[in-house]
């Protein structure tokens, strides 16, 4: 995903250790707001992408979650309002609901998760909400269903061993390839329209989740289509 941004944009990157040769690096942390908000001091627009503890059964998994999901959403646009930056992008997730892989889901559809992570990204979301009610901002809300590097599309496995999933009946469920993200991000980047949520699916098999927002107001579709699922 980086590599694309660099391509079209100046990045700067805020993170704990360095990025990929392409990007300015400012040492920092996403949970605090110093931090924060001198790295946002003369850019166009802010992407929040962090990730916290996959602990989440844990008290310190959960505090973290907390932390990074809904506290540091808050402060990076906080930090974006005060440096006067118009416009952020946010990377949630379709963990926002409960049954994922049991129905059928568009961004009309109310958010229902109750497990600490589905829960704090729904807070983040509606932090993002009142950003854009309390300063202002124009804040798009991308959604993503099981990114994966492209080299293991159409499986899934960004930390284990990659594998197909699958709904109740067997259908195999494409992930979301890396490059596809990447282009949905760009596009995310230009349109400034408020605040929106877009569901950003490479499933081009089961189906489950719509993608047709992201299709007509970011001009945006999965190109990760046509690969054999075994």
């Amino acid at each position: 995903m980086l590599p694309q941004l660099t391509r079209q944009h100046e990045v700067r990157v805020l993170d704990l250790r360095p990025p990929p040769d392409g990007a300015e690096h400012v040492v920092g942390s996403a949970t605090e707001y110093a931090d924060l908000r001198g790295a946002a001091e003369g850019i166009d627009a802010v992407v929040h992408c962090a990730m916290g503890s996959h602990q989440w059964t844990t008290p310190d998994g959960m505090a973290d979650a907390f932390d990074v999901n809904v506290k540091s959403v808050h402060l990076t646009l906080l930090a974006a309002h005060d440096a006067r930056v118009p416009h952020a992008v946010h990377i949630s997730s379709m963990s926002v609901y409960q049954n994922l892989t049991r129905r059928r889901l568009d961004e009309a559809e109310p958010p229902d998760a109750t497990d600490i992570y589905g829960l704090t990204k729904r807070l983040g979301e509606e932090v993002c909400l009142a950003a854009t009610v309390e300063w202002g901002l124009s804040v798009n809300v991308l959604r993503l269903v099981w990114p994966t590097p492209d080299d293991v599309w159409p499986a899934w496995g960004p930390w284990t061993t990659p594998k197909v999933l699958h709904t109740g009946d067997g259908t195999p469920i494409h992930s979301t390839a890396a490059s596809d993200l990447g282009r949905a991000l760009l596009a995310a980047l230009d349109h400034r329209d408020g605040f929106q949520l877009f569901t950003i699916s490479g499933d081009e098999s089961a189906r489950l989740w719509s993608t047709a927002k992201a299709r007509r107001e970011l001009g945006w579709e999965p190109t990760f289509t046509v690969a054999p699922v075994t």
